[in-house]
C-alpha cells in the first residue's frame, strides 16, 4: 500500500466546509468561520491547507496557522490559545503513526521549526512512539440529552436551584444578534478581572470578531441575560453541528446574588438542545472549577502534541511563555 503524503493547497478550496465536514476528526475549528476568525487574531501569520493523499485519492486534510517565533517558523494545528481542537481530518481507521511521521515531513519540507496538533483523536502512546512531546490536562465534557428535560435531570441540585432562583428574580436570558452583546460583555469581563487585580490578555476587538466571523455563518450563540431591562450579563457559545463549547462569557459583579452566570449556561444548553448538537464542551483551563461541574457531565484527557526540529527550540518555548505569564501577573499587581 502506498505511504501518505501531502498535497499543498493553493488557498482554501471554496468548498472547504463541504469537503472536511464528512471526516470524523472534523471539528469547529476547522472550518472556515473560526479559521477566518483565528487570522483576525493574528494578522501576520498565514494558514497552509493540505490534502492528505493515498494511491491519489483524497484521504483527508490538514490545516495549519503558521506563524513566526523568532527566527522560526511554526506550525499550530492549533496553536495554543487560538482553539481547543484541530489537526487532520480524517477519518478514524487511518494509522496514526504513518499519518504523524506524514505530517512531520510536510513540517519539515517547508522549513517548519515546530509542529502542534491537538485532537480528541490522536493516541498519546502512539505520538510519543514517533517523538511528539505530550502535554496532558483536561476538559470538561457534558453530554447534551436529546430533550430539555432529561439534560435538567442531569445537572446536580444546587445548578437546578439557581437557576429557579434567576428566574424567579426576573431574569430574562436569550439569544441575541445585537452586535452591542460584545460591548455588554466585555465591560463585565473587565470589571470582573480588575477585582482580581489582572488586566484583560485581549481587547474588545477580539469578541467582536468572533461575532463578526462566526455569527453570520449561524455558528455562534451569542445571549445574554437581562434585569429589569438591562443587561447583566452576556456569553458566547460557539458551535457546529456536532458540539458546543464555551468561548467566555461574564456578569456585573453586584449582581452575582441573581445567578445570572447559571442562567446564561442553561440558555445555551438549551439552543445547543433544539439544534441536536450532543456536546457542550465547558472547557476547563486549568482546571474545571466548582461552577462548571454543577452542569453534570464529567473531565477528560486533554491532550496537545509538539515535535521540535530544531535542536533547544523547546528550552526556549517554554522559557518565553514563563517570562509573557509573569509579566502579565505584575501586570495586575
Amino acid at each position: 500500500m502506498a505511504k501518505l503524503e501531502l498535497s499543498r493547497l493553493a488557498e482554501r478550496p471554496p468548498d472547504w466546509d463541504r469537503r472536511i465536514g464528512e471526516f470524523a476528526t472534523k471539528t469547529l475549528f476547522h472550518e472556515s468561520a473560526w479559521l477566518d476568525f483565528v487570522l483576525t487574531n493574528y494578522p501576520r501569520a498565514t494558514i497552509d491547507y493540505f490534502e492528505i493523499r493515498r494511491d491519489g485519492s483524497a484521504a483527508g486534510y490538514f490545516c495549519a496557522l503558521k506563524v513566526q517565533r523568532g527566527f522560526f517558523h511554526v506550525y499550530g494545528s492549533p496553536l495554543p490559545g487560538s482553539a481547543m481542537y484541530m489537526g487532520p481530518v480524517v477519518d478514524q481507521n487511518v494509522d496514526q503513526a504513518e499519518l504523524a511521521e506524514a505530517l512531520a515531513r510536510v513540517a519539515r519540507r517547508n522549513g517548519i521549526a515546530r509542529l502542534e496538533l491537538a485532537n480528541d483523536w490522536l493516541d498519546a502512546a502512539v505520538m510519543r512512539e514517533v517523538g511528539f512531546e505530550v502535554a496532558a490536562s483536561v476538559t470538561h465534557i457534558c453530554p447534551l440529552a436529546k430533550d430539555e428535560a432529561s439534560a435538567w435531570a442531569a445537572m446536580r441540585g444546587t445548578c437546578r436551584t439557581r437557576i429557579r432562583k434567576a428566574e424567579k428574580s426576573g431574569l430574562v436570558a436569550e439569544a441575541t444578534a445585537d452586535p452591542t452583546v460584545v460591548e455588554h460583555f466585555y465591560a463585565y469581563f473587565r470589571e470582573v478581572l480588575t477585582r482580581k487585580g489582572l488586566t484583560p490578555l485581549y481587547d474588545i476587538e477580539r469578541p467582536r470578531a468572533l461575532m463578526a466571523c462566526l455569527a453570520r455563518r449561524d455558528r455562534l450563540f451569542a445571549v445574554w441575560v437581562k434585569h429589569e431591562g438591562t443587561v447583566i450579563g452576556a456569553g458566547f457559545y460557539p458551535h457546529d453541528d456536532r458540539a458546543m463549547y464555551h468561548w467566555n462569557s461574564a456578569s456585573d459583579p453586584a449582581r452575582l446574588h441573581l445567578c445570572p452566570n447559571e442562567l446564561l449556561h442553561w440558555t445555551a444548553m438549551k439552543l445547543a438542545i433544539s439544534r441536536g448538537i450532543s456536546t457542550f464542551n465547558i472547557g476547563g483551563e486549568p482546571l474545571p472549577s466548582r461552577f462548571s461541574q454543577k452542569f453534570g457531565g464529567r473531565l477528560i484527557p486533554y491532550r496537545a502534541y509538539r515535535k521540535s526540529f530544531v535542536p533547544l527550540l523547546e528550552a526556549a518555548r517554554r522559557l518565553y511563555h514563563l517570562v509573557d505569564r509573569t509579566v502579565w501577573l505584575r501586570k495586575g499587581a
